[in-house]
């Protein structure tokens, strides 16, 4: 009389689910870490020192300085002429404007476009250095601004 071995059929699947396990855990990390928002690094900045590259010429009179002097100002940061006397530096450089997306409309007289530049943040206190977006984006003749900070695994931009 022979007898059957029950359990083979779990034991063969076993393997499998520690795969699949193995794989969720992995798929649920790449989602915590994509949608993870990034630390400020200007969060308990009160003054900023500015250096500013070789800011082109943009549309409408629209200037990377003063927009950034708003953004700043919103946050009620206060932007110092002695570098040694502020929290961080941030400079301002890679100014690029998307000329593939700027409209102009004649009728209206209306400009529509974006452009961006990198801001690299060095907190003086440690020396620890951030980066940040800086996009402007004109519609309507209106000019809205974004200090956007970049994900740790963002290395490519």
């Amino acid at each position: 009389m022979t007898t059957k071995k029950r359990g083979k059929k779990k034991d063969k699947m076993r393997p499998w689910l520690w795969v699949g396990g193995f794989l969720w855990i992995l798929i649920l990390a790449a989602v915590v870490v994509v949608l993870l928002p990034t630390p400020d690094p200007l969060a308990d900045v009160e003054t900023v020192a500015l250096r500013v590259g070789d800011e082109p010429a943009a549309p409408q009179g629209v200037s990377f300085v003063e927009e950034l002097r708003v953004v700043l100002g919103t946050r009620d940061i206060r932007i110092v002429a002695d570098e040694s006397s502020a929290d961080v530096i941030l400079s301002l450089e890679d100014f690029s404007f998307n000329l593939g997306d700027i409209e102009i409309s004649l009728t209206d007289g209306e400009l529509r476009g974006r452009a961006s530049a990198v801001c690299r943040v060095t907190d003086m206190a440690t020396g620890e250095a951030h980066v940040l977006d800086f996009h402007l984006t004109i519609e309507n003749g209106a000019v809205s601004a974004r200090l956007i900070p970049r994900k740790f695994w963002q290395f490519w931009k």
